[in-house]
């Protein structure tokens, strides 16, 4: 077909009624370009057209009309080869819409022969669709082993195939899980094929195939990859491979394969007693030393080697990312994964910090929008180097499960062998680093933004470098102004099924960042509702609550909860409707409320203090908190009330003071309550007591100052024995005097003595 006939046909036609005209075509049109495209006199369908003019008339006549749809699916069904001939030239968005004109498994039968011919003969260009159109297939129809059992054989022949890759993972892991038996013996029967092609030398080079296979397989299909690589026949196999030293390539393979296989504990075990003399060998020769000093690595087992310890990995492995180029993804991604591991280590740490070349390419790599497994890498690199000696203790619960299982292995197979890191780590060198890599050239900024693009392990290293950073006082400013508050906010607002430990470093440091900053100037944007979940995770759950508690006991300690109250406090003492929203949103969620009320009672004086300041905070923003403690018809409001009570006589100094400031604080506030509170001669008995008896303390008289103030204020003129227990109360009369004649007072409140002192005198 020419240009000026395809101009002429009911295709280009069709298309420009679509730009034309709102409503819709005529069904008769779809189906004039339908046959031009799919018809039996067609033999191209996309021949002379652009693909977007055939996609888009297939995809509408799909939509748009019950006539054309049914014509759709007829066409399609009368000749799958040259639909598919015509459909794989498409986009992948295609795919469901091809899958849509098959209404049953039986009718996918010819489709699905099709696919089968194409994928097996390997001449297809287009098998990224082709393999699409299979995983859609799978899910939407039902059939049985037999009909689908040929992609086990035909996509592990094309394993090496980029495209094949990551889609046959795919279509393995639905078959796994729709035939387990069936397809785990299919594949073990054509591993033990091509073993035997193995062990006869017969076929082309089948060992590497079974190394190409289980590599791309291991991390899909774990237990199955180790129970063929564990089998003594393999086992032999590779070995006389090995001894054989003449394939380079296949030394590389297997190497990498060890490397995956380093998932399985079992099959790490096995490495390093099966394979030790080929892990030491590779080390000498260069270009295997990197994948012989991972796997080495991943096992423990260079504790074996006499010359070899972990410094020596790590300057082999500096080395390499050091030289690597960033477009060698294998060579950089083995680098970075093996210094991941390394970097845990304080000798190892220093290493790395004092190599510039190693740092101005870590932060380059962190820069880059390449958010592959090696970004992943270069950020746990850089949280590693991030932490400070100070930060040591304890740091075992936020390792990562993968090393802490090689250690524990290395422990168990040479109990005597650990040898403690004995280099010596400076605050300042780890300061130095993080201001420079991290803050100076903006890189926490950037990588704050695109924290929605990261995947779940790149936000939990991030999580790690802010709480880092933020262990640093005088860095906390700069941490904000990149957007670290924000970032934190936006990483625990979704919570993970399984028990996250990262999200306790970010409580940490959201509590770094508000104790330290005035918090009218963080939440411009955002509000500070948002905070306080994340705040509320480091706080003691209920018992009834523990089975829902995010965290083991010994994780959250007694200083995260204290500085988490702290952190609330400052929230509380936000301006106008902010802190009103945040003391609503405390005192109306009934397990942060339960929260609070047993923390009033706490043993540890220190979490009772904070909690009574946060209280005190609360009640600048007295509506929504008032009801919680003077409702005096409600039974646990009154029981909150009555514990106030007490504590106001309570030991602690500034607990003591904490009450006075929510009983002033209330009754200045909300006049009714202050009225109410006369009648409560519990109260007024206790609060002239201690002003009394602690009148020497000016902050604790000032708050009880304040206090009798708004009370003598709401006395009725017309009813005076509404204050009949202040008025001529001899013992407050002469605190009042004393307290008029204390130097250290405070202006505003040594003008509200003598008003108060007359109130009472009358």
């Amino acid at each position: 077909m020419n240009q000026e006939s395809a101009s002429n046909s009911a295709v280009d036609k069709l298309c420009t009624r679509f730009t034309q005209e709102l409503k819709t075509v005529d069904a008769k049109e779809y189906d004039e370009a339908l046959n031009e495209i799919l018809g039996p006199k067609s033999k191209n369908g996309t021949g002379g057209r652009s693909t977007e003019q055939v996609e888009e008339v297939l995809t509408r006549s799909f939509q748009d009309h019950f006539e054309s749809r049914k014509l759709l699916k007829t066409l399609v069904a009368s000749d799958v080869t040259q639909a598919l001939d015509v459909f794989e030239k498409l986009s992948l968005k295609t795919v469901a819409l091809l899958v849509d004109c098959f209404s049953n498994t039986e009718d996918t039968f010819n489709l699905l022969k099709e696919l089968q011919y194409r994928i097996h003969m390997g001449e297809d260009i287009h098998i990224e669709y082709l393999l699409n159109t299979v995983l859609q297939l799978l899910h939407k129809f039902n059939y049985n082993f037999a009909q689908v059992g040929f992609l086990v054989q035909d996509l592990c022949q094309r394993v090496n195939e980029p495209e094949v890759k990551s889609l046959m993972l795919l279509i393995f892991s639905v078959l796994d899980k729709k035939f387990h038996a069936r397809f785990n013996d299919r594949l073990l029967k054509l591993m033990d094929s091509l073993l035997y092609e193995s062990e006869a030398g017969a076929g082309n080079d089948p060992l590497s195939e079974i190394v190409g296979i289980l590599t791309e397989l291991y991390p899909v299909l774990t237990n199955l990859c180790s129970e063929i690589l564990l089998g003594k026949r393999l086992k032999m196999e590779v070995k006389e491979k090995v001894v054989a030293q003449d394939d380079d390539d296949f030394t590389i393979s297997l190497l990498k394969l060890f490397s995956i296989a380093c998932i399985d504990e079992i099959v790490r075990s096995h490495i390093a007693e099966n394979y030790m003399s080929l892990l030491e060998r590779s080390l000498k020769v260069r270009q295997f030393r990197m994948y012989s000093a991972l796997v080495l690595i991943k096992t423990w087992s260079f504790t074996k080697l006499q010359s070899v310890d972990v410094n020596t990995l790590a300057e082999y492995l500096i080395e390499g990312f050091n030289y690597s180029d960033i477009k060698d993804d294998e060579g950089m991604n083995i680098c970075v994964e093996g210094l991941a591991y390394l970097s845990l280590k304080t000798s190892v740490k220093v290493s790395l910090r004092n190599n510039v070349v190693s740092c101005e390419k870590l932060a380059g790599l962190a820069l880059s929008n390449n958010f592959n497994s090696t970004f992943y890498g270069v950020l746990v690199i850089l949280a590693n180097l991030s932490v400070s000696p100070k930060q040591s203790k304890g740091k075992s619960a936020f390792e990562s499960k993968s090393l802490k299982d090689l250690q524990s292995y290395a422990d168990l197979k040479n109990p005597n062998s650990s040898e403690e890191d004995k280099t010596v780590e400076k605050e300042e060198d780890v300061l130095a680093f993080n201001e420079k890599y991290l803050l100076q050239n903006d890189l926490l900024s950037h990588l704050n933004s695109v924290i929605a693009s990261l995947s779940h392990g790149s936000k939990q290293q991030l999580m790690r470098i802010i709480y880092n950073i933020c262990c640093n006082r005088d860095c906390i400013q700069e941490c904000i102004k990149q957007g670290s508050v924000t970032a934190v906010l936006q990483y625990m607002a979704k919570k993970e099924p399984t028990k996250d430990l990262i999200r306790v470093l970010a409580s940490r440091s959201l509590t770094k960042l508000l104790i330290h900053t005035n918090p009218n100037i963080i939440f411009k944007k955002y509000s500070p509702v948002n905070a306080i979940a994340p705040l509320f995770e480091l706080l003691p759950r209920l018992p009834t609550a523990a089975d829902e508690c995010a965290f083991e006991e010994d994780v959250v300690t007694v200083h995260d909860s204290y500085n988490a109250l702290l952190a609330l406090t400052n929230l509380a003492s936000l301006n106008n409707s902010q802190g009103e929203d945040v003391c609503r949103r405390i005192v109306t969620h009934e397990e942060y409320w339960y929260v609070v009320e047993n923390l009033m009672l706490d043993e540890n004086k220190m979490l009772q203090r904070s909690t009574l300041e946060l209280l005190s905070n609360l009640m600048g923003h007295p509506r929504p908190i008032a009801v919680k403690f003077f409702n005096f018809d409600n039974p646990r409001s009154e029981k909150n009330f009555e514990i106030l009570v007490k504590l106001l006589e309570l030991e602690d100094l500034e607990s003591q003071r904490a009450v006075a400031a929510i009983f002033a604080n209330i009754s200045t506030s909300i006049p009714f309550v202050a009225q109410e509170l006369l009648k409560r001669t519990d109260l007024l008995t206790k609060a002239v007591d201690v002003l009394h008896n602690q009148i020497s303390d000016v902050e604790l008289s000032e708050r009880l100052i304040l206090l009798f103030h708004a009370l003598t204020d709401v006395i009725p003129d017309d009813h005076p024995e509404m204050g009949s227990f202040l008025m001529g109360n001899t013992k407050l009369i002469k605190s009042l005097e004393q307290a008029s004649q204390m130097p250290d007072i405070g202006p505003h409140f040594a003008e509200l003595i003598p008003i108060t002192l007359e109130r009472c005198q009358r």
